[in-house]
């Protein structure tokens, strides 16, 4: 079940997926917010930006964070992290090490490198997995907004479609 306040930290994923598609990358937005509804950290995608692969969304919120993400787990604040889309695996295993407890996301992505899910149901991380409150969807009109960015990105000159169709060696 997502709050009223929820929906405003998704919203604000969602703005920073717009902002990466402005920069022709990737269009995920993430939120990292603490127990008492503070905005620890913004993220979003810079794969294309930043020329590195491991420049995501959930990931730059989580490094955006910077101490507080360690008071965080060395005491077992819990933090939630809003995403855009579901995570990968490279976010997912950062929203496990991190210990972010809640993980609320706008549009699965069973169909490209979401991994959050396929992850949970490989049960390698249980222990993990089981302190974590995953939420996937909650919202329709948002998650629409989310996959017209999707849309969007499709015919972005940056996609992995276009460079490779134009021969680039920078994939």
């Amino acid at each position: 079940m997502i709050t009223d306040r929820d929906k405003v930290f998704l919203q604000m994923a969602l703005e920073e997926a717009e902002m990466a598609l402005q920069q022709n990358t990737y269009p995920v937005g993430a939120i990292l917010v603490d127990d008492q509804y503070n905005v620890i950290a913004k993220g979003r995608n810079r794969v294309h930006t930043a020329k590195d692969a491991t420049a995501h969304a959930e990931i730059d919120a989580i490094r955006n964070a910077g101490e507080a993400i360690f008071d965080a787990k060395i005491h077992n604040k819990a933090f939630t992290l809003y995403s855009s889309l579901e995570p990968c695996p490279m976010c997912t295993g950062g929203i496990l090490f991190a210990k972010i407890q809640r993980v609320v996301w706008l549009l699965n992505d069973d169909m490209g490198f979401g991994g959050y899910q396929k992850m949970k149901d490989s049960a390698i991380f249980n222990t993990k997995f089981n302190r974590i409150e995953a939420i996937a969807e909650p919202d329709v009109e948002l998650k629409n907004r989310q996959l017209e960015l999707m849309r969007q990105w499709e015919q972005n000159s940056n996609h992995i479609q276009h460079l490779r169709s134009a021969g680039s060696v920078n994939v």
